[in-house]
């Protein structure tokens, strides 16, 4: 009984093994073939020798936002909607047909402006005070350095693939805000004026933050679905800095305190349908799930959880060939529904350069 059944063990792993070893000796190896692969016969990670630079640039529009309990905010109706400009540069290299490594940063830049806010008082009978309030919170700097691996199956199958990814944030980025730029304008006297709150906040996680993920694809023809579960949480918790300040006769004054704080742990799934409208063109439609919990930020020594985000977003998009080595992305992001979050308008422009530097 043991010898039929490893017998058939046997026979089904050569049967398996030469299905394998056929598909990957069909498999083209010319340069030209490779780097113009459509994206529904592309395995999810680079061929051996291949070489990817991405770089990209994000242009979100923030105009609305989801409250508590997920009812959608008018920003423009305040005064503080905002513009964020995002850029990312990645570099990829296949250091096999079934793995490959990555590097990646970026540099963000947005300012987020408060509704203005006048008080008034009376000084005396004969004359009143005016003082109005303006706060910017403007956030930008670079991004950690995220370094990331890729496996995917060892084998070709034509209508599946797979891939495990992991990485490490490494917290090089500066990440302390710097010292307020608050002024006072439009003085007209003593008891009337504006007060320009201006904090100036970095990027960057601070503590190291791993990263787990994994990505499957099934493609059918001409049509390819594929869906990816992300997985970010930090490995400790950090301690920051934040700005004290005082006016004293219309100039103001700064010291600093420190507070201990956890990043968010977040998760993140993604689910795309594909349409390879011809071999140069790809169109696609990708729903997007993020959410986050557990992080804390100290206050007057004690720990105050993190607003709960989560965020549903829809995006159409589409992969170019433009030329042998050259690849162009547009995506287009539009929220659905959230809680504790933003609701932006988003646009990501990306050019993909591909070579195989050492391959004749």
């Amino acid at each position: 009984m043991k010898r039929k059944l490893l017998l058939t063990i046997i026979t089904l792993f050569l049967i398996c093994f030469s299905q394998v070893k056929s598909q990957t000796d069909s498999n083209p190896t010319d340069k030209y073939t490779l780097l113009t692969m459509p994206y529904n016969k592309r395995p999810l990670t680079l061929y051996k020798g291949q070489f990817q630079a991405y770089a990209g640039y994000k242009f979100a529009l923030r105009s609305r936002s989801f409250d508590n309990n997920g009812d959608a905010i008018d920003l423009k109706k305040d005064g503080n909607s905002s513009v964020l400009h995002y850029y990312f540069v990645e570099l990829k290299y296949g250091v096999l047909d079934f793995l490959e490594l990555g590097i990646e940063t970026s540099y963000m830049r947005q300012g987020i402006r408060a509704e203005s806010t006048t008080y008034m008082s009376y000084v005396d009978v004969l004359s009143q005070s005016e003082i109005t309030v303006t706060n910017l919170n403007e956030y930008k700097g670079m991004g950690d350095l995220f370094l990331n691996a890729s496996l995917r199956l060892p084998f070709d199958l034509k209508t599946f693939d797979f891939k495990l990814s992991g990485g490490m944030f490494l917290p090089v980025a500066k990440y302390k805000p710097e010292i307020p730029t608050s002024t006072i304008t439009d003085e007209l006297d003593a008891n009337n004026y504006t007060i320009n709150y201006h904090f100036n906040n970095r990027n960057g996680f601070g503590v190291p933050v791993y990263l787990v993920s994994a990505a499957a694809k099934f493609t059918f023809s001409k049509f390819t679905a594929e869906a990816d579960f992300t997985f970010r949480d930090p490995l400790k918790e950090g301690t920051n800095i934040r700005w004290n300040q005082t006016m004293i006769n219309h100039s103001f004054s700064y010291s600093s305190s420190s507070y201990r704080y956890l990043p968010d742990r977040a998760m993140m799934i993604n689910a795309s349908l594909h349409y390879q409208a011809a071999g140069w063109f790809n169109i696609y439609m990708n729903g997007r799930y993020f959410r986050t919990s557990k992080g804390w930020t100290e206050y007057w020594g004690l720990q105050f959880s993190n607003p709960e985000i989560q965020l549903l977003t829809l995006e159409p998009g589409y992969e170019l060939q433009i030329s042998p080595s050259l690849r162009l992305y547009q995506v287009a992001g539009f929220a659905l529904a959230g809680k504790n979050s933003d609701a932006p308008f988003f646009m990501v422009t990306t050019l993909s350069y591909n070579i195989f530097p050492f391959k004749k």
